[in-house]
């Protein structure tokens, strides 16, 4: 008890500084928001009248990004779960990485239930590790892939950059705030860890590396590891584009694609709750870069957020409290 209780302990002081970055990228996106109120309130009603079919399309995408997690997950894992509960931890795990920085809710989740089911500590957070290290690495092959094929995308959206910093110079003395502030945190957090923190994040590593060298022995595991974690992002990819075609943008879905990829690149470090704030403004820039009209690109970004975020999370927490009453995690 005393053990679990100090583990909470530093995960809540090693979260302050990412919750105050958090905080203030908020404080940036809420000023972008009014200052561009016309666009939201434009992009809602575009919103309120899309095209079902596509929106039904995104949910079934958003649903299919759990499916592909628990796969994920099972590619991890040494030992065999019943798949409705890997299940039903990855919607638990979804649901508290939209409350915590980082991906450290769901990271938590995982680890704690990989405990329950006879893992000792260091192979559960192994595990836990693989899984975020096979979907860095195919998030960078699919970046590299994103920036060889679309060159005149990239050229399109640097003749656009001069305007948008035009429109983003309005905001500087908020983001020279933010700024500052995120400085700040990121130096106590710095000071806090010190030396024995790097080591320990690369005694992890080497681990990560060795069960990941461990896992390509066994095709089944391999192809459930890479496979799902190379289609996560483009299920992201596929919302964006259903809430695009369903608001009557055009675009097409490699752009979409290769706009997400980038940009969830881009905003992975700013450590907000499920990366929101850095990559909703990024994602609304590219696609006005991109030729979107800027209430359609407000309208996507929303209704991408509510579709992943906002609907899904009182089934999320239901399943979480579920969970933690029958003690599996």
């Amino acid at each position: 008890m005393a053990g679990r209780l100090r583990a909470k302990t530093a995960l809540a002081g090693s979260s302050v500084p990412q919750l105050v970055i958090g905080l203030a990228v908020a404080a940036a996106v809420a000023v972008i928001g009014i200052l561009h109120f016309q666009d939201v309130s434009a992009g809602g009603q575009s919103l309120a009248g899309a095209d079902t079919e596509w929106l039904v399309l995104a949910g079934s995408a958003t649903v299919a990004i759990w499916l592909v997690c628990t796969v994920t997950q099972f590619g991890s894992m040494p030992t065999l779960i019943p798949f409705r509960r890997v299940f039903a931890v990855q919607v638990a795990a979804q649901f508290l990485n939209h409350l915590l920085p980082a991906g450290a809710g769901g990271i938590a989740v995982n680890v704690r239930f990989l405990q329950r089911h006879g893992m000792k500590r260091a192979a559960a957070v192994g595990s836990v590790g693989l899984n975020s290290l096979a979907g860095m690495v195919t998030h960078l092959i699919l970046l590299a892939g994103a920036l060889a094929i679309s060159p005149a995308m990239l050229d399109n959206v640097k003749s656009q950059v001069p305007a948008m910093g035009r429109r983003v110079g309005a905001l500087g003395p908020w983001l020279g705030l933010a700024a500052i502030v995120g400085a700040l945190a990121l130096a106590a957090f710095v000071a806090r860890r010190g030396r024995e923190r790097v080591k320990s994040v690369g005694a992890r590593a080497l681990r990560e590396l060795k069960a990941l060298a461990e896992v390509l022995r066994h095709p089944a595991r391999a192809s459930a590891l890479w496979l799902g974690s190379l289609t996560v992002p483009l299920l992201h990819s596929l919302i964006l584009y259903a809430v695009l075609r369903g608001v009557g943008a055009s675009i097409g879905l490699v752009a979409v694609a290769v706009i997400y990829v980038v940009v969830s690149s881009l905003s992975a470090a700013v450590p907000a709750p499920g990366g929101i704030g850095a990559l909703d403004v990024m994602l609304i820039a590219a696609f006005i870069a991109a030729g979107v009209s800027s209430p359609d690109a407000w309208a996507a970004v929303v209704g991408y957020r509510l579709l992943t975020v906002w609907v899904p999370l009182l089934p999320g927490a239901m399943v979480f409290a579920l969970l933690l009453r029958r003690r599996i995690i």
